[in-house]
């Protein structure tokens, strides 16, 4: 049976496939009413230990860090703004079910990857002429998940994360395209569908399928891959990256795709090593 198929019955018919918590099914639901207040979301959050530990430990790293310190999930919603909590309740979601996983990959090293490229995403999509800044934390989502599809490779489909690795050694070729050869497709897109299967917007989804190949990104959705994309590759330039998934042609490439002038390139790049330096840590598993 090929790999597709594998997967295709995975999703469809797998027991042990992670699924996200309750309580962010809640919230999400909650987000979508706008009468919802702060101390209401609190509420709902609160109600899940691991959540509020995690959710303060968001609200206090650099990133957020203003003043004294925040002890209350209330406190948080307000100095991080609902988006901001919408987009890192639903992500510490994704990072609690596979919580645990069994597997090769080192978890905390790559969450550290996926913060750096999330901040950077976000960051990077304000730059961007003529998309609306309020899709700004929904590239954040998609930057901090562009990776998710390595996660279901490692628990499930460690032979073939084996195979992959193999290849990648004696071609030198890059990993993604390694995967596209073995597998049949990319940890993007393997990622993509267990997104889609969660429910999550077809823009996010959209994004994570096609980071390493934005050319071929619907339209609609192209500015949000080629964010990702040079997001993921600004990042590795500074250290923060999965090995054999560095191309160094694709960071420009990337970066003018998106219609960026050289001045704000500059900026951008001026700013990524302190993005990077905030994202240590920041989603601690």
């Amino acid at each position: 049976m090929s790999f597709i198929q594998d997967l295709k019955t995975l999703l469809e018919h797998g027991d042990d496939l992670p699924t996200l918590p309750d309580v962010v099914l809640e919230l999400q639901a909650a987000f979508n009413d706008e009468m919802i207040g702060d101390v209401e979301l609190a509420a709902i959050i609160e109600r899940d230990p691991a959540l509020t530990a995690r959710m303060l430990r968001v609200a206090n790293s650099a990133m957020f860090r203003r003043g004294d310190p925040v002890a209350s999930v209330s406190v948080a919603v307000q100095r991080m703004g609902i988006r901001q909590v919408r987009a890192t309740c639903l992500v510490l979601g994704v990072v609690k079910s596979f919580e645990g996983a069994a597997g090769g990959l080192d978890h905390q090293q790559f969450w550290n990857h996926s913060a750096a490229v999330g901040l950077a995403a976000q960051r990077l999509w304000r730059l961007v002429p003529g998309v609306p800044s309020s899709d700004a934390d929904q590239l954040y989502v998609a930057g901090l998940l562009h990776d998710v599809g390595l996660l279901v490779l490692d628990q499930f489909f460690p032979d073939r994360l084996r195979e992959v690795n193999e290849h990648h050694e004696l071609s030198g070729e890059p990993r993604p395209a390694c995967e596209r050869i073995v597998l049949g497709m990319d940890h993007g897109a393997v990622g993509s569908l267990l997104l889609g299967r969660w429910s999550l917007p077809e823009s996010i989804v959209a994004a994570v399928a096609d980071h390493h190949q934005p050319a071929e990104a619907p339209e609609a959705h192209a500015a949000a891959a080629c964010v990702v994309a040079a997001a993921e590759q600004v990042c590795a330039g500074l250290g923060w990256d999965r090995e054999g998934e560095r191309d160094e042609p694709a960071v420009m490439t990337a970066l003018t795709a998106l219609g960026l002038e050289s001045g704000t390139i500059e900026q951008f790049e001026t700013e990524i090593e302190q993005i990077a330096s905030n994202a240590t840590g920041f989603l601690v598993v």
